[in-house]
């Protein structure tokens, strides 16, 4: 079984993911088309179909360190993420550009994006697992209950530095560097290290890698670790958004998300 079919059976039975947490922390109501009713998205927004081509290419350069085959070239992972980003154009839903963008820009700003990648980007000891599937339990830290619902995701990539240690490197891409509130508090990256340890990867740490779509474009790459008040307060949302949604708390928040989403038609509607 692939790793992606593995993905899709932990995620056919319910279960929180740290994008679904995002998610009902942005807007309950566009967790609730998404999660609850699962419409159709009327669209994808750029930059979801970007960051998916590039992680598509990212994917297939570890792929090919975790099966010990030779690195592959610049050329090689370039191409990769032009058919990616050309299928993505080519599937339903339409993706939805800003008026700045065409599909040749972002392939000019993902080919140079992976330049960089390939010219600075620290190659692990040894990779051992690429999009690799996850699934834990999870409980309430104030009550020590423990619901009937998994945290289930996946780890970009597993590695293995030379010491024994565990490292999950995650991908990004931005449009500018990451403020230090938001690297202390992404909910994926939490995650992450709740999950490591069930998974046999011990105290691993996060190593999130940021490619920038700046006008010189750039890699930031952060070591970032989580306390142990960090994953009781990720616990405490995690189960607190889980009885809102059983109460079926679906309220909208009107705001910035407002601009691109997908759901905006259903929403309006109602």
């Amino acid at each position: 079984m692939t790793a992606s079919s593995a993905l899709a059976l932990l995620r056919a039975e319910r279960h929180i993911s740290a994008s679904a947490l995002t998610t009902y922390l942005t807007c309950p109501a566009a967790y609730r088309f998404r999660y609850i009713l699962q419409l159709k998205p009327t669209h994808r927004p750029g930059p979801l179909a970007f960051g998916g081509a590039v992680h598509e290419a990212l994917a297939q350069f570890y792929i090919a360190l975790r099966d010990k085959k030779p690195e592959p070239s610049l050329e090689a992972i370039q191409a990769a993420f032009s058919a990616a980003l050309k299928r993505s154009f080519a599937e339903s839903p339409p993706v939805l550009l800003d008026n700045d963008q065409t599909e040749d820009s972002l392939l000019e700003t993902g080919t140079s994006l992976l330049k960089v990648f390939h010219e600075a980007a620290p190659r692990p000891y040894r990779v051992v697992g690429v999009e690799e599937p996850f699934s834990v339990e999870i409980h309430d830290p104030e009550t020590g209950e423990v619901p009937p619902v998994k945290l289930v995701g996946a780890f970009d990539v597993v590695a293995r530095e030379e010491n024994g240690q565990y490292v999950i490197i995650e991908h990004k891409t931005a449009g500018k560097r990451w403020a230090e509130d938001r690297l202390a508090n992404d909910n994926q990256v939490t995650a992450y290290t709740l999950a490591a340890p069930s998974m046999g990867l011990g105290d691993a740490s996060v190593q999130l890698q940021v490619l920038l779509k700046t006008k010189a474009p750039a890699m930031a790459i952060h070591k970032l670790t989580r306390s142990d008040q960090d994953q009781r307060d990720f616990l405490r949302v995690a189960c607190g958004v889980l009885k809102a949604v059983d109460a079926g708390a679906f309220y909208p928040i009107k705001g910035w998300q407002c601009r691109s989403c997908v759901f905006a038609g259903p929403c309006l509607a109602g």
